[in-house]
C-alpha cells in the first residue's frame, strides 16, 4: 500500500483500521509496522503511532552525497584490506545478481531480492575494510536511504542495470585497483542521484492518479 501510493507520505496509520483491513490482531500488525520502520517505510513516534515516511528527494540527495564519500572510501580500503575470502564473497554476490537478472519476471519479490543483494554487496565491501567506524557510518546512511533505494529498484531500475555497476566495483576491488574502484563506486552513486528526479516524478504521478 505504501509503495503503490495508496498511503500518502506523512499519512498517519490507524492500527485499528489496518488490523480490520488485513484481518489480523494488533500484535502481528505492530510487529509488521516495526519491520516497516526498520526498512525506512514508516516512522514511529512515541504516543503518536506510525506515519508513512515522506519522500523527501532533497534529503535523499544529500544522503547520497555522503554515501558517495563513504562508498568510495570503502572501495579503496577494500582494495588494500580485503582477504581472499572477502573477494570470494564479493564474487559470490555478483553470481547471485547475475542469476537473478536471468530469471527475473519483474515481480515485487524479485525487486526485493535485487535490493537485498545490492545492500549485501555493499555490506561485504565495507566489512572487508576492517574499519568499524566506517561500517557504522555506512549502516546509518543506508538505513536512512532504505525507502529511496527500495523505490528506485521497484520503479526506476526495472532492468537491474545496477548489476553492471556493482560488477565494475567488484572487479576493481578484486584486481586491487584503487583508482578504478573509486571511479566505479562514484559512478554507481551518481546513477542513483540521477534516478532521484525520475523517482520524484513517478511518485507525484501516482499520488495525482489516486
Amino acid at each position: 500500500m505504501i509503495l503503490s501510493g495508496q498511503l500518502r507520505p506523512s499519512e498517519r496509520l490507524s492500527e485499528v483500521t489496518l488490523a480490520k483491513r488485513f484481518g489480523v490482531s494488533r500484535t502481528p500488525l505492530r510487529e509488521a509496522l516495526m519491520k516497516l520502520e526498520e526498512e525506512g517505510l514508516v516512522v514511529g513516534q512515541r504516543n503518536f503511532g506510525y506515519t508513512v515516511t515522506d519522500l523527501d528527494v532533497t534529503k535523499f540527495c544529500n544522503l547520497l552525497v555522503v554515501r558517495e564519500a563513504l562508498d568510495v572510501c570503502a572501495a579503496q580500503l577494500a582494495c588494500e584490506m580485503a582477504t581472499e575470502e572477502d573477494l570470494d564473497r564479493l564474487r559470490g554476490v555478483i553470481v547471485q545478481m547475475v542469476e537473478l537478472k536471468e530469471t527475473t519476471n519483474e515481480a515485487p519479490s524479485d525487486a526485493a531480492r535485487n535490493l537485498d543483494l545490492g545492500l549485501h554487496i555493499h555490506r561485504v565491501i565495507v566489512e572487508s575494510t576492517r574499519n568499524e567506524a566506517l561500517v557504522r557510518a555506512t549502516d546509518q546512511i543506508y538505513q536512512q536511504l532504505r525507502l529511496a533505494l527500495w523505490l528506485e529498484v521497484l520503479w526506476v531500475d526495472l532492468e537491474h542495470t545496477d548489476l553492471d555497476e556493482h560488477r565494475a566495483i567488484a572487479d576493481a576491488i578484486c584486481a586491487r585497483d584503487k583508482e578504478a574502484a573509486a571511479i566505479a563506486a562514484r559512478a554507481h552513486v551518481q546513477s542513483s542521484l540521477k534516478n532521484m528526479s525520475k523517482l520524484q516524478r513517478i511518485w507525484a504521478h501516482r499520488r495525482a492518479a489516486e
